[in-house]
C-alpha cells in the first residue's frame, strides 16, 4: 500500500478553511520540490507523526507546531493531520481489518484506511500550565476505531534526516545515521549473525547486515 493523499490543518504554515494542504500523491517515488519555508518539512514531519519511525525517534507536538495566522493573532489550538492509504495487499486488509474504511457506492472507489492524528493544545487551569492531547483514531472523518500500538507499528517508516556531513552519516559501521535505520529494520535485524572482532575467522557469508558493515570498517581499519 502506498499514502495516497496526506491532508494538513493547523499545523505550522498550514492553516484551515482554505488554507489547509491536501496532497494527493502517486503511487511510487514521490518528490517535493519549492523555496525554502513553504511547507516542504512541515508535510514530511506530518507524515512523520501520522505512521511514527523505525528509529524509535520520540516525536512531540510542540506549541510553535500550532498554526499562527498571517498578521497576528492567536494560535490555533488543534491540530489535524490525516493520510489516507490505498492500494492495500490482501495481507494489508487483513492486517488492518477494523480500521479500514469501505466504499459506499462511489464508482471507481477502492478500500482505503485513513489514520486521522489530532492533537488539541489544552489549558490546565488547576495546574496553571498547558499540555498537547494526542489522539490517533482511523476512519474519514476520524471517527473510526483508536488505532492500537500494534497497528501503528505496522505502518513506520524509514527517516532519515537531512545530513550535513553526508559521508559519515552514510559510512559503514553502529555509530553511523544509516546504521541507526536498519538496526530497527526487522529483516535486517534478524537475519545474519554479528560480526565478532575477536573471533579467530569470520565466514562473510553468515553475516548480517549489519555484520557486514562492522567487518568492513574492521578491515579498512586494519
Amino acid at each position: 500500500m502506498y499514502i495516497s493523499e496526506i491532508l494538513i490543518e493547523n499545523f505550522r504554515c498550514f492553516g484551515t478553511g482554505d488554507n489547509k494542504l491536501a496532497l494527493p500523491l502517486r503511487r511510487g517515488l514521490t518528490a517535493l520540490v519549492g523555496e525554502n519555508d513553504t511547507g516542504k518539512t512541515a508535510v514530511v514531519d506530518a507524515i512523520r507523526f501520522v505512521v511514527g519511525t523505525r528509529d524509535q525517534e520520540y516525536l512531540r507536538i510542540r506549541e510553535k507546531d500550532f498554526h499562527l495566522p498571517p498578521g497576528g493573532g492567536e494560535r490555533e489550538s488543534e491540530i489535524h493531520l490525516r493520510c489516507q492509504f490505498k492500494g492495500l495487499t490482501r495481507r494489508d486488509k487483513g492486517a488492518f481489518a477494523e480500521y479500514l474504511t469501505y466504499p459506499s457506492g462511489e464508482e471507481g472507489a477502492e478500500v482505503a484506511l485513513y489514520v486521522n492524528y489530532s492533537a488539541k493544545n489544552i489549558a490546565d487551569m488547576t495546574r496553571n500550565r498547558r499540555f498537547v492531547s494526542v489522539d490517533v483514531r482511523s476512519g474519514k472523518n476520524g471517527d473510526g476505531p483508536t488505532m492500537a500500538p500494534e497497528a501503528r507499528d505496522l505502518l513506520r517508516s524509514t527517516y532519515l534526516r537531512p545530513l550535513r556531513d553526508a559521508e559519515r552519516a552514510m559510512a559503514a559501521g553502529r555509530g553511523s545515521r544509516l546504521s541507526q535505520i536498519l538496526q530497527h529494520t526487522k529483516e535486517i535485524r534478524e537475519i545474519g549473525e554479528d560480526f565478532d572482532p575477536q573471533a579467530d575467522s569470520t565466514n562473510e557469508q553468515k553475516l548480517s547486515v549489519l555484520g557486514v558493515a562492522d567487518y568492513t570498517s574492521a578491515l579498512l581499519r586494519s
